[in-house]
């Protein structure tokens, strides 16, 4: 298999973990939901890079928001976990050797922060969004514990390994 089938098969591979674990596991709230998919966010992250985890982590995350029955929220969606994927992923490939607990938290504010401004856009108001950014962040840290408990089985998948063949 060369490396851009790899690539292609991988981001598909986990753009589908991402909803499915988005979708899947959610706990209802009044403004949305709290799920298990910023781990895959992660992982994506992880194992694809930055551009790749950012379009595998956007698409599933919002296609879990269409499907859930939140499409308002696809948009943002996109936007936030793929700047969350871009952010960590980046920082994993351009620092591959210190520890990557530390890269996911900007990540982490990065998302909560796209997601309180997009709220503030929809619901016109400062106010009323701050309800959802300790939700936000309760949920980036959940992502993160089952992230670090993932990625050393899953790290003899990540692709920044492979040589044009």
């Amino acid at each position: 298999m060369n490396s851009q089938t790899k690539i292609i098969t991988y981001s598909a591979l986990m753009m589908a973990l991402v909803f499915v674990m988005t979708f899947i596991v959610r706990i209802p709230l009044p403004t949305g939901y709290i799920h298990l998919g910023d781990a895959a966010v992660l992982l994506a992250a992880y194992i694809l890079g930055p551009w790749a985890g950012l379009l595998a982590a956007g698409l599933g995350s919002a296609g879990a928001d269409y499907f859930g029955g939140y499409a308002a929220y696809m948009v943002p969606t996109f936007i936030a976990k793929g700047s969350m994927a871009f952010i960590f992923g980046y920082f994993i490939k351009r620092y591959p050797a210190k520890n990557i607990l530390f890269f996911a938290f900007p990540a982490i504010i990065d998302m909560a922060l796209i997601y309180f401004v997009a709220e503030v856009i929809m619901y016109g108001s400062l106010v009323s969004p701050l309800v959802n950014v300790p939700f936000s962040i309760l949920q980036g840290t959940v992502g993160i514990v089952i992230m670090v408990i993932l990625y050393k089985p899953l790290e003899r998948f990540k692709l920044t390994e492979i040589k044009s063949e």
